[in-house]
């Protein structure tokens, strides 16, 4: 993964950070297939109607079996009721950075308590608005999880006259990060509040009084650099970050044996084309996934775009382990 070039890199200074120390040891299809059946039967992943790991082996040549074995071991698959409970860690994360250093718990109560009254929750929306943007779903499960009040879900518009009429705390909510792109044009993206005001939540940032957060569940190292870089104004509160390793395509990724590592690119892009998957260079759909990403990642409502599509797609007679929605 790159960060942006021409710029020196930013030092990450968190405790989300997923680091795995060592590399994943070979994973035979019974055992894989058995830890699957085991993730349903503990609730943990949906039933095979849904997600099918048996029919999307059974995609595979011979040769191929035990690439996509290991890659089916990677797979991250976030429930709802994980999903939900990571919403809210992620919320009481910034519990940390709010109640200021050195402060008395009484003080720090008191400054969280008023934090939790007074916020306004938006949703990160696409680089093309879509109502099925997963920010969306993420500001109701702010109200349903966090027992906020309906008044403090704000779309983006009433969100910035509402910062116009003094300085309020902002927390923009979604799942993911991958790039960091989508959540920069919702940050740079003037909006029309009337025939003479165009506004954007940069431009708003630099009156003094208001603050602005962003809680993802999960942030590729490559995203969170981005935002650190293009958004500074914004405080990043994600539950994990993905360092590169995570991507199928990293030339250390963990998601191989070592034996294995070598032959990952070319495994994924031949099966890929024969999926009829396209190579677009890293836009959406792209074999390697949205920015070349790579990743084996998804929610119960949703895929990322920068998850690899050999996952997912269910054209030309190939079985998806898991539906895209």
């Amino acid at each position: 993964m790159e960060i942006a070039e021409g710029k020196p890199p930013l030092t990450i200074e968190t405790d989300n950070y997923s680091s795995p120390s060592i590399s994943p040891a070979e994973m035979t299809k019974e055992l894989v297939i058995s830890k699957c059946n085991y993730f349903v039967d503990a609730q943990l992943w949906p039933t095979k109607v849904n997600l099918n790991p048996e029919r999307w082996l059974s995609n595979f040549l011979p040769d191929e079996i035990e690439h996509a074995v290991q890659l089916l071991n990677s797979f991250m698959f976030f429930s709802d009721e994980l999903t939900n409970r990571m919403f809210a860690a992620s919320f009481h994360l910034l519990s940390n950075r709010i109640r200021g250093r050195g402060v008395s718990y009484q003080s720090a109560k008191i400054t969280w308590n008023s934090f939790i009254d007074n916020v306004i929750v938006t949703p990160v929306r696409g680089e093309q608005p879509n109502i099925s943007d997963s920010g969306f779903s993420f500001a109701r499960k702010a109200r349903q999880q966090l027992n906020l009040k309906e008044e403090q879900l704000m779309d983006q518009e009433a969100c910035l006259r509402a910062l116009i009429d003094g300085p309020r705390s902002v927390m923009f909510v979604d799942d993911f990060v991958g790039s960091g792109a989508q959540f920069r044009t919702t940050w740079e993206r003037k909006i029309k509040l009337d025939r003479n005001t165009s506004v954007s939540f940069q431009d708003l940032a630099k009156a003094r009084g208001s603050s602005f957060y962003y809680c993802p569940l999960v942030c590729t190292e490559m995203g969170y650099r981005y935002l650190l870089r293009y958004c500074p104004e914004v405080i990043i509160s994600p539950v994990h970050i993905l360092p590169s390793r995570y991507s199928a395509l990293d030339p250390s990724s963990f998601l191989w044996p070592d034996h294995l590592r070598p032959s990952a690119i070319s495994f994924l892009q031949k099966a890929s084309q024969r999926a009829g998957i396209p190579d677009n260079n890293g836009k959406v759909d792209d074999w390697r996934g949205f920015r070349k990403l790579g990743l084996s990642i998804a929610f119960a409502h949703s895929i990322p775009d920068a998850t690899l599509p050999i996952l997912y797609w269910s054209k030309n007679g190939w079985k998806p382990l898991m539906r895209r929605t």
